[in-house]
């Protein structure tokens, strides 16, 4: 019965922790759309009302974490408890509470992407975990983030037909090697800036693409790998069984035998 109450409440356990993990990937769309887009201040309000519900929970979730924590100094200064609770706290409502006049997104409000770090400590997203660790894929999407960044700004420096955002579209787009043509570099600076990073995006996504498929072709193996081991450990089970029961049966036989052979000798011996 004991057993069955731990079940049960550990099954209550994993159901609430699963609801609210849905409840975070929810608003970490809902956020990512909110400041990437353009977005109705009606529809922005209804974001923000759900962001601040999912850190009511959060922030409930990180005190009932301190009050059951063993040592309390230990859980307020574990790393990630700190970051948990930072991308608890709803910036936006509390500055709009404290200044309520029409604010552009602060870039506070980029602290609430924080909540991926609950996300990615998930076994659900173990996969993506061990992408990271086995291939540093997390390097390989740095660099892609720093030649971004360093070529929008070589191009706004030294380019004259486009505008930073322009830019920034058309580095993202050539280095994708999507390539939609609807801007095109015009000036000398600009075509020679393309060509270099046309080379970056082909090295780029070759890294990619490799690190993935050799992710996938290890994990198929190990899988596969694992498999055949737990099918040779089954029949190796069932031999060892079949083996130990022969055994003992030919030691039945030979303890009757020498029974019978005790017998014979008590037989002789008499006559």
């Amino acid at each position: 019965m004991k057993m069955d109450a731990i079940g049960g409440e550990g099954n209550k356990g994993y159901i609430r922790n699963n609801a609210l993990h849905d409840l975070i990937f929810l608003d970490l769309v809902f956020i990512t759309v909110s400041l990437i887009f353009q977005i109705p201040d009606e529809i922005l309000y209804y974001i923000y009302l759900f962001d601040l519900i999912v850190c009511i929970f959060l922030l409930g979730e990180y005190f009932i974490g301190l009050i059951r924590a063993p040592s309390k100094m230990d859980y307020i200064c574990d790393k990630w408890n700190i970051l948990s609770l930072i991308a608890s706290i709803p910036f936006d409502f509390i500055i709009y509470m404290l200044f309520p006049v029409n604010f552009p997104i602060s870039i506070l409000g980029y602290l609430r992407l924080l909540k991926l770090i609950r996300l990615f400590r998930l076994a659900r997203f173990r996969f993506i975990i061990d992408l990271f660790k086995k291939t540093r894929f997390h390097m390989i999407l740095l660099s892609m983030g720093i030649i971004i960044v360093i070529f929008t700004i070589l191009m706004d420096i030294v380019g004259t037909s486009y505008n930073t955002f322009d830019y920034f579209y058309f580095v993202i787009v050539t280095l994708t090697t999507v390539g939609y043509g609807d801007i095109t570099p015009v000036t000398y600076n600009e075509k020679v800036l393309t060509m270099i990073l046309v080379l970056f995006g082909i090295l780029m996504f070759s890294a990619i693409t490799a690190a993935i498929s050799s992710f996938l072709t290890d994990k198929i193996i190990d899988e596969t790998t694992g498999d055949d081991i737990k099918e040779l450990k089954e029949d190796f089970d069932e031999k060892s069984e079949n083996i130990l029961n022969e055994l003992d049966a030919v030691r039945k036989e030979n303890e009757e035998l020498r029974n019978q052979i005790t017998e014979l000798k008590d037989i002789i011996e008499k006559k």
